[in-house]
């Protein structure tokens, strides 16, 4: 006698199961991130690609009298309340002052709109690993962790050296208290561009201003608007990270109307 008919409700949940499951978890090649595992995880890659894709939309290029800075931006997010709060990028260029690094321009001027005092827990995605200045600034204004999209090979690990314990060494130091963790996305795109900048070998500013980085930049982006949720759950917080692309392109061009 056939299986089912022997067995008919215990294959009738196992189908039920099978539809139910296949329905819930799109593949991974459709997203083509790399590895959202977890809920977090692709809460992790949908805040990261929504970094790029505003960089890509806003993308500098070779003309100085159009440049604002640097292809590097940073958002920040309140993982408690899934609430995008703010973006800012790398604005040297227009400022003509080289301290106005993306994540230094995104804790300043947060702080200052809303009268906090510090970003306790809070979470900043930076398309750039940080610089010791910006990893310092998040250390003392108490960011939880900071998850960023690009290796730096020249100025990184700023908040590995903070937590260093060199204690044991003649003159050595303790580690910096309460230091911001820092974890390399597991975007694939973030796996692309380091393998491209070191292909390119040349400085990592420079190749953030180049065609193969907007190009890969501009895979995020369509990543990112073709998206499909692995999770239920974090529809909404796609739905929100989508809509907020929308509100930060719509910001950045009432204020550069020139750049359109």
């Amino acid at each position: 006698m056939h299986l089912f008919a022997q067995k008919p409700l215990k294959y009738l949940i196992l189908c039920i199961f099978l539809i139910f499951a296949s329905s819930t978890y799109c593949s991974d090649t459709n997203n083509d991130t790399g590895t959202n595992t977890t809920q977090n995880d692709e809460i992790n890659d949908i805040h990261m690609l929504l970094t790029y894709s505003i960089l890509y939309k806003t993308w500098q290029g070779s003309d100085p009298s159009r440049v604002v800075g640097k292809n590097i931006g940073a958002l920040l997010v309140n993982p408690k309340k899934d609430t995008i709060l703010e973006f800012n990028r790398n604005a040297h260029a227009s400022t003509h002052n080289v301290t106005q690094h993306a994540e230094s321009r995104l804790i300043q001027g947060y702080l200052a709109k809303y009268e906090c005092e510090d970003l306790t827990d809070y979470i900043i995605y930076a398309s750039l690993e940080p610089c010791a200045m910006c990893g310092g600034m998040m250390t003392v204004s108490k960011i939880k962790e900071t998850i960023y999209g690009e290796t730096d090979p020249y100025g990184g690990k700023s908040l590995e050296r903070l937590s260093l314990d060199s204690s044991e060494l003649p003159d050595g130091y303790k580690p910096y208290p309460d230091v911001t963790i820092s974890k390399a996305s597991n975007c694939i795109i973030r796996k692309e561009l380091d393998e491209a900048q070191k292909q390119s070998g040349v400085f990592i500013y420079e190749f953030l201003m180049t065609e193969k980085a907007k190009e890969i930049y501009k895979k995020a982006y369509n990543t990112f608007i073709n998206y499909e949720v692995k999770y239920r759950k974090n529809q909404n917080i796609y739905n929100n990270a989508k809509n907020f692309l929308e509100q930060e392109l719509e910001n950045y061009y009432r204020v550069h109307e020139e750049l359109r």
